[in-house]
């Protein structure tokens, strides 16, 4: 049986926010990896949003079965507070060429925060990714008030060791704001 592109760090949640990385399939169980991913992130004129702008991510993940992995990130802001992260991804679901995922995770970005994510991905061809789900991040210092994002992400495996993928985030509720990344993450078996 091939193995897919990893979902790779299971996304790394931008800022207390929309993940990046959005893909449903997990690493493979004792592979691990490392990624790098800039991105630019739009206000839309929400509210309280100090941190827009360029960032740039680095991540890790390990497999530690076949459908679960761990993951960490820690994402740079040029012009707001750094963001620090640690989540894990459980495959729930896989078919031929679909899989469908669940992402938890806390993190830190001015306040502490959770993160949690389903994702469905679909895989055309073998080197191909075409991911969708729903992203929903808090802050625990305003927990009334939840972000929502769709992400829609495009992805390229490269001899089942180099990753690349195109994403966005599209905002769906008021403190959301746009995320646009691109990112290569290298997966180590």
């Amino acid at each position: 049986m091939k193995k897919l592109p990893l979902l790779l760090l299971l996304s790394l949640p931008v800022m207390a926010s929309g993940q990046v990385v959005n893909f449903a399939k997990t690493l493979p169980q004792r592979a691990y990896s490392v990624g790098i991913s800039p991105a630019l992130h739009s206000d839309r004129n929400v509210i309280l949003f100090e941190g827009g702008g360029p960032s740039i991510a680095i991540n890790g993940g390990y497999g530690i079965l076949y459908s679960l992995d761990v993951n960490v990130r820690y994402i740079y802001f040029i012009n707001g507070p750094d963001y620090i992260g640690a989540d894990a991804q459980y495959l729930v679901y896989e078919a031929r060429k679909t899989y469908v995922s669940v992402i938890g995770g806390l993190h830190h970005w001015d306040y502490f925060g959770a993160d949690l994510t389903g994702l469905f991905t679909y895989t055309p061809r073998y080197e191909v990714s075409l991911s969708t789900g729903l992203d929903f991040d808090i802050s625990f210092a305003e927990v009334t008030n939840p972000r929502l994002w769709i992400p829609l992400n495009v992805g390229y495996n490269i001899n089942e060791w180099l990753f690349l993928f195109a994403e966005y985030n599209l905002p769906i509720s008021d403190r959301s704001w746009d995320i646009f990344a691109l990112g290569a993450n290298f997966i180590f078996r």
